[in-house]
């Protein structure tokens, strides 16, 4: 990311080398320096969200299987309709950067800082863009109440990721290569926005690059089968994929569900309730 002083230095920089130029000239120069330099991510952008009806879950009852193959049986089972009031969500996900503002202005620990393998072991100066991990969901929570947001529910951030056609990817239901950070294309997590992994809604990275943390405590579907494994369990809903996952077997329905306190390769993107002001900015006819 370009910081002020330095893109100021290179306006300044071509200003100078084109004092000889005309005026025509020189602003056409400076026009093409900010475009070039001026970073396309913007911390903390949200999309809005309109509401109404959308697709969740699937009807697939098991994982990677046709309907009549038995299998793994699918905890996203069976396809519903979901309604949501209109909302916002982050455009991307939480970055290094991100979490280490808001770790030093709120003087902010972390749940697992005396442990020392949090996500400070993967924010180095090179990573400030790629997306925080390694953070708890207490820790996800509270970065996202300090930026007067929250964390989005799981139907939230369904619905951001498929659309209203409920698409099996960001961007369709066809698979195509190179369209996200999963294990087809990197090992490792990259710059948020680096990839066409952009939803209907204009949301990014949803299918790749880190999992994510949800508001939403994990509990089945209704008419879905109830996993022993989480009997009587705190767990909350992990959605996406990953870097470490082949994206090509995955989906945006898939739900994975674990410990509050876990840490591990999760991030989190923040989401908020819109209000009559959010609307009439975003344009939306209602």
């Amino acid at each position: 990311m370009v910081k002020k002083g330095l893109l100021a230095m290179l306006i300044l920089g071509v200003l100078c080398c084109l004092g000889a130029c005309g005026k025509k000239d020189v602003e056409e120069v400076v026009t093409e320096v900010v475009e070039e330099v001026a970073p396309s991510v913007v911390p903390g952008e949200m999309v809005l969200i309109p509401g109404g009806e959308f697709v969740m879950g699937s009807n697939l009852k098991y994982k990677d299987k046709k309907e009549d193959e038995k299998g793994d049986y699918s905890n996203a089972y069976p396809e519903h309709k979901g309604n949501l009031p209109d909302y916002l969500i982050d455009k991307y996900e939480v970055t290094n950067e991100e979490f280490m503002t808001f770790a030093m202005e709120e003087g902010y620990a972390g749940e697992a800082a005396e442990e020392g393998k949090d996500w400070r072991l993967f924010a180095t100066i090179d990573k400030m863009n790629v997306p925080v991990v390694y953070i708890t969901w207490k820790d996800a929570e509270a970065y996202c109440k300090a930026k007067g947001k929250r964390l989005p529910t799981e139907a939230e951030w369904e619905k951001a990721a498929r659309g209203t056609e409920g698409f099996k990817y960001p961007w369709g239901n066809e698979w195509e290569d190179g369209h996200a950070r999963t294990a087809e294309t990197g090992r490792e997590a990259t710059d948020v926005g680096s990839y066409d992994d952009v939803s209907p809604f204009g949301v990014h990275d949803m299918l790749g690059n880190v999992q994510e943390w949800t508001a939403s405590a994990y509990e089945p579907y209704k008419g879905g089968k109830a996993d022993p494994k989480a009997a009587g369990k705190n767990l909350r809903v992990i959605r996406g994929l990953s870097y470490l996952h082949r994206a090509k077997q995955g989906n945006l329905w898939n739900r994975d569900a674990t410990e509050p306190t876990t840490l591990a390769f999760y991030g989190a993107r923040c989401a908020a309730d819109a209000t009559p002001e959010n609307i009439a900015k975003f344009g939306v006819k209602k």
